[in-house]
């Protein structure tokens, strides 16, 4: 659930997915449900509703992260059960590589977002390399979790899947 303001998105588009996404929500709250959202170009719009509308206790998955270490930490101090979602985006945004460095690990969840945000890394020049993002693609976002926070890889998978487990109640 949530926003997408591409920019072909009318205003009286955004409109009716500000409505949807305001129903969604208070569905979502009603039920006791975690929360997934996407907030694709309307990053401060969703902060609002989700301010206005979800208790600050509630689990949100921040589906496809893509703002700033700010934005990011203005997310987790409202929502201290927020988790974000890296993508290979990582692999080639500083901006995400910033966000990774300082947000507190057991709050980062991997996503690879398939068959999109196909993440970079040496093996992408090979021509084997898929042309499209799967989710065995996951262990090179993983990777750079890693570097960036100066972990080993098995201390990244551990601790993701203790951070899924967390947010989906599994």
């Amino acid at each position: 659930m949530g926003l997408d303001y591409n920019d072909r998105v009318s205003d009286e588009v955004k409109y009716m997915q500000e409505k949807s996404f305001v129903k969604q929500l208070k569905a979502a709250v009603l039920l006791k449900k975690a929360i997934i959202i996407h907030g694709r170009g309307a990053p401060e719009e969703t902060f609002s509703l989700l301010k206005q509308y979800v208790p600050s206790d509630t689990r949100i998955h921040y589906h496809c992260f893509t703002e700033n270490v700010q934005f990011a930490n203005r997310l987790h101090e409202h929502f201290p059960n927020l988790f974000i979602g890296i993508t290979g985006l990582l692999t080639r945004v500083r901006s995400i590589q910033s966000v990774v460095q300082v947000f507190p690990f057991d709050r980062i969840l991997v996503e690879t977002d398939s068959p999109f945000l196909r993440p970079s890394c040496k093996m992408s020049v090979d021509p084997s390399f898929p042309k499209s993002n799967t989710p065995g693609l996951g262990v090179i976002i993983a990777e750079e979790i890693a570097h960036l926070k100066a972990l080993e890889l098995d201390d990244v998978f551990i601790q993701i899947r203790e951070n899924v487990k967390e947010m989906y109640g599994i």
